[in-house]
């Protein structure tokens, strides 16, 4: 047997090849939008036939709008089936002896891919297409691409298909097949700079015409460990725009892209920090947490409510209650966030956010409540239920962190909680990122939007889904009350008639807009349907209706069917969210036909393809196919960022390893059950009493599963010894590393970042500065230096110190200015009140930044 790239280590220690071979990747991105292709290559390089099985990632707002496939030279289309038809298309080819090909959607961001009877010796290529939207942050672009799934959590009550998938989902460390990623950019102005924080890139910005211009990836990948992220900086950027594109045959799309910018009254607040603890956050990813929630503590206005809570089989909150912002408050804050750690086990989400929406609301303060988290778990359509049907006395800011976050989870509860959802790969500050989403959390933001077209009326807007099923009227026993057709014939993909105008989401689910944060809403427009000149948006706010009118220009004409596609998936996104929340008994209909009419792959809808050549020897052996799971990247920095080392495993050569994430046994992956009864060699897994031992030991005994202890409030004094801290139950200590991998020890840095950060931690609660060591060391000079420059100007030490502080963040931290505008904001406004006569502040402020000057040589 010729054996090829990563082995995977079965049953009778028979090395079995894995059939992918190489992945490549061409990004389209045009503006806001991006049309990605991936191709993956496999070969098999068995003396039998195989079914290759791969679970991979994909934007959660992304809609899969080609498949094709190619069998030693011949290129099969895919088409979109029902669901259920699609499999039966698949197994049916397979018992015909034909190669067959299959992808579905598992969740909305993760797809499963099936390469069926890929005969002895033969090669296959895959490739399909998505579209996606490209989110805005700050003045940036954001584009990324997903490489790979963590490992999820599945807690013991999800029995789903789902569950048992993302469970059975074998990992490794290595890879010997190589990833391509090229990229070509065009914008509406001109490109200013292209960066990526994760990986090395070559970039080419095209001189001549400064609007184009290409990235593909600098150096040879073998792995995919960490998602692609890519921000793109433009001279003009958040342009309100129509873009409309005219497809093939004959049919307009309109996109309607709009960043709004607009600065209402704060409104007071109760601030709930939840901080996902479990395992998988150990490491890297608890350190950024700790950071950011320092300088979001000295960010809080003066009048408001504060709590801390963390999450995992556990939960520990720092107050029983919200406690009013004060000093005593921000020191205990500051000393509780200074000591978190991953150590509350598996990621139990959904307990803590049912603890958090069932305490009493405080009178006259909006509860905000901001989670932090990678989003490893299974059940994430449960817990989004849960934040949507709590959204009217809570709003919900997700932050994703991590090399591999669940987009599903963390946009899902934003989106479902009227909030807003960042991410950021362990290579990014969080910083910033949590700065955007307090500023966002002080201020109301406008959910009443309306979009008035011209020429078309408001009822043209609404989806076909808002439609109920006829009931019986007649009062008599047999079906009063109930729907008229009680036995649906089963849903097929069938063509009726289009509404020649429809807007994508329709007026009543557009969601929440912020100030800075992108708004899209798309129209669908039949081939003689009105093209309307211009669009006027209308928000409700608390000042009164705001308003803006956005005109259609001939040069953002385009030309296919990326915006079709996007504004179908954007209606396929609204009814899946109302058929979660119940309020939509059709939309499972609605999604099938938005699916096979648009060539969408969906929670209903897949692709299937098969390749019109019966081979004879398929045909006779087909029952003895064997089935190979596709091995995922262990992601980079999960659970503490030395992926199965992390995790205690000794294992002597490659191994893929089956993860189970359950909170116990029952919930085993069959994979992993099977090696248990056969292999001589396989994996013990023992909680520890102590931290200080390692979780997981490979062993050549049995396997030992411990269920994880029942979910507590107020458990803030709990014994972290005796709390398990990896998915496995076991205790994954960090510290048990660092001796071995010195590269784990955190260290000190001298960034800009770390500069902000010494300064802010000698900020009291009120705005004002303590004159601190921090100072002369940032300033290179000593506290006696500045206590005589504040004498010489007649100035108190808390009053210079806040001048001085002030002073060097507008003059040597310009640049992070996002980041520090509201600590300054406090300080400001302190230093005012704190000076007299009116006006004596800018005096004050102005001698402190010539001081300031003067020691950085400037």
């Amino acid at each position: 047997m010729t054996c090829c790239g990563l082995i995977i280590e079965r049953a009778d220690r028979e090395p079995i090849p894995v059939p992918l071979t190489g992945v490549s990747v061409q990004a389209r991105i045009i503006d806001l939008v991006a049309e990605v292709t991936i191709q993956q290559r496999y070969v098999n390089k068995e003396n039998q036939p195989i079914e290759a099985v791969y679970l991979f990632p994909l934007d959660e707002g992304a809609g899969i709008c080609k498949f094709t496939a190619e069998v030693d030279g011949r290129v099969i289309e895919g088409v979109v089936k029902e669901t259920k038809e699609a499999r039966e298309d698949y197994d049916e080819a397979i018992q015909s002896g034909h190669s067959a090909f299959l992808v579905e959607e598992k969740l909305p961001d993760v797809f499963k891919a099936k390469v069926g009877n890929l005969a002895a010796g033969s090669g296959a290529k895959i490739s399909l297409t998505y579209v996606t939207e490209l989110k805005v942050e700050g003045k940036e672009i954001r584009f990324y691409l997903p490489t790979t799934i963590s490992p999820r959590y599945v807690p013991s009550s999800d029995k789903s298909s789902t569950a048992a998938d993302l469970a059975s989902i074998q990992y490794t460390e290595q890879s010997n097949y190589q990833v391509d990623f090229n990229a070509s950019v065009r914008m509406a102005s001109a490109i200013k700079e292209i960066r990526c924080p994760t990986h090395k890139i070559a970039v080419n910005l095209d001189t001549a015409t400064p609007l184009n211009g290409t990235f593909h990836l600098d150096n040879v990948v073998t792995s995919m460990d960490r998602d692609l992220v890519f921000y793109i900086q433009v001279a003009e950027p958040n342009q309100p725009r129509l873009i409309h594109e005219k497809s093939p045959n004959g049919t307009t799309a309109v996109m309607l892209s709009l960043v709004p910018t607009f600065k209402l009254a704060e409104q007071k607040t109760e601030l709930i920090f939840l901080v996902d603890r479990s395992g998988s956050m150990d490491g890297p990813g608890i350190g950024q947490a700790k950071q950011a929630l320092k300088l979001f503590l000295h960010s809080l206005p003066l009048d408001c409510y504060v709590n801390i809570a963390g999450f995992g089989n556990t939960y520990e909150e720092l107050f029983p209650a919200s406690r009013k912002y004060d000093e005593v408050v921000l020191n205990t804050a500051k000393a509780y966030a200074g000591k978190i750690d991953a150590d509350l086990g598996g990621t139990e989400i959904l307990r803590p956010l049912e603890i958090i929406f069932k305490k009493p609301l405080i009178e006259g303060y909006l509860r905000q409540v901001f989670v932090l988290t990678d989003g490893e778990v299974s059940n994430a359509d449960e817990v989004l239920s849960l934040v949507r049907r709590h959204n009217g006395q809570a709003r919900v800011f997700a932050l994703g962190l991590g090399s591999s976050a669940s987009h599903h989870l963390v946009e899902g509860m934003a989106r479902a909680g009227n909030g807003t959802a960042l991410f950021a790969s362990l290579e990014e500050r969080l910083e910033k990122k949590v700065m955007q989403q307090l500023q966002d959390a002080l201020q109301p933001s406008l959910t009443d939007i309306k979009i008035k077209w011209e020429g078309h009326g408001e009822t043209e807007q609404q989806s076909d889904a808002v439609t109920s099923r006829p009931v019986q009227t007649e009062k008599t026993l047999m079906g009063y009350g109930k729907p008229l057709n009680a036995d649906p014939a089963p849903e097929a993909c069938v063509e009726t008639p289009e509404k020649k105008f429809r807007q994508a989401p329709c007026n009543s689910m557009i969601p929440a807009v912020f100030d800075g944060r992108h708004l899209i809403v798309y129209a669908l427009l039949a081939e003689d349907a009105h093209l309307p000149k211009w669009a006027d948006v209308v928000a409700v706010s608390p000042d009164g209706p705001l308003t803006l009118k956005i005109n259609l220009v001939d040069s953002n004409l385009e030309q296919g069917q990326i915006i079709h596609s996007l504004a179908a998936r954007k209606l396929i996104q609204a009814l899946q969210d109302r058929e979660e929340n119940n309020e939509d008994t059709n939309a499972k209909k609605e999604i099938v036909q938005l699916g096979c009419r648009y060539g969408l792959a969906s929670r209903y809808t897949s692709y299937v393809a098969v390749d019109p050549k019966v081979q004879k020897e398929l045909k006779e052996s087909w029952m003895m196919m064997k089935s190979r799971d596709v091995p995922l990247h262990l992601a980079h920095g999960w659970g503490g960022g030395f992926g199965l080392q992390a995790m205690g495993l000794r294992c002597a050569q490659p191994v893929a390893m089956a993860c189970c994430l359950s909170g116990g046994p029952e919930m085993m992956p069959f994979a992993m059950k099977n090696s248990i009864n056969s292999q001589p060699r396989i994996m013990k897994m023992v909680r520890r009493s102590s931290p200080s031992q390692k979780a997981m030991e490979c062993d050549d005994l049995d396997v030992e599963l411990m269920p994880p202890p029942p979910m507590q409030e107020d458990s803030i004094d709990s014994d972290s010894d005796n709390v398990p801290g990896s998915m496995f139950g076991g205790t994954a200590n960090f510290s048990d590393f660092t001796e071995n991998h010195p590269e784990a020890i955190e260290t000190e840095g001298n960034t800009d970042d770390d500069k902000l950060m010494k300064l802010v931690s000698s900020q009291n609660f009120d705005g004002s500065f303590k004159l601190e060591t921090t100072f002369a060391s940032l300033l290179d000079t000593t506290l006696d230096d500045i206590k005589q420059s504040g004498l010489e100007h007649s100035y108190s030490e808390l009053v210079w110190a806040t001048a001085v502080a002030l002073a060097y963040m507008s003059i040597a931290l310009i640049d992070l200015q996002d980041t520090w505008i509201l600590v300054a904001k406090k300080a400001e406004s302190w230093l005012r009140s704190s000076l007299q006569p009116t006006g004596e502040d800018v005096t004050c402020t102005k001698a402190a930044q010539d001081f300031v000057r003067s020691k950085l040589h400037l």
